[in-house]
């Protein structure tokens, strides 16, 4: 038994459930045996969210924060998923809600909405589909220039 407690984070390393409640229940299970410190540190879960589970008053959503998740997503769709939370939560204080940046993040988290980076613009200056005929390069083909001065090029692209 003194074995299994020196190498708990090495057996349980693996095993790491995306469900909190499964987390939760092996704390539960394995409580007898290990400290439930120790567990909740191996298993990435918090004392005292694992104390509430127990207890029965796991995180729920109040109706006011349902609201805010509700115009959150609502702000998201509407800019086309380009606006993060700093826009959001700007957008919805010019609109008299009273939301943090920090709560606007863990609402996005919590839905799984993340802002995408839009293209940058890149301007295409050169028209190559005028009717207008082009000089060719007639440096091409000569040998490289012995001196300074010898050869002059310009370039006019003005339509």
């Amino acid at each position: 038994m003194r074995n299994r407690k020196r190498n708990l984070k090495k057996s349980l390393s693996h095993y790491q459930p995306t469900d909190l409640r499964l987390r939760y229940k092996l704390v539960q299970e394995l409580a007898s045996e290990f400290a439930v410190e120790t567990l909740c540190s191996v298993l990435k879960v918090s004392r005292t969210a694992y104390y509430r589970y127990l207890r029965g008053d796991s995180y729920q959503l109040t109706s006011e924060k349902a609201e805010y998740q509700q115009l959150v997503e609502q702000t998201f769709a509407k800019h086309k998923r380009r606006y993060g939370s700093r826009r959001i939560t700007a957008e919805l204080q010019e609109k008299g809600h009273s939301v943090g940046r920090c709560q606007v993040r863990t609402l996005m988290k919590l839905v799984g909405l993340q802002a995408i980076q839009p293209k940058s613009f890149v301007p295409r200056t050169t028209d190559s589909t005028h009717g207008r005929g082009y000089w060719p390069n007639l440096l091409l083909n000569q040998p490289l220039p012995k001196a300074p001065n010898l050869v002059w090029v310009s370039d006019i692209s003005a339509p």
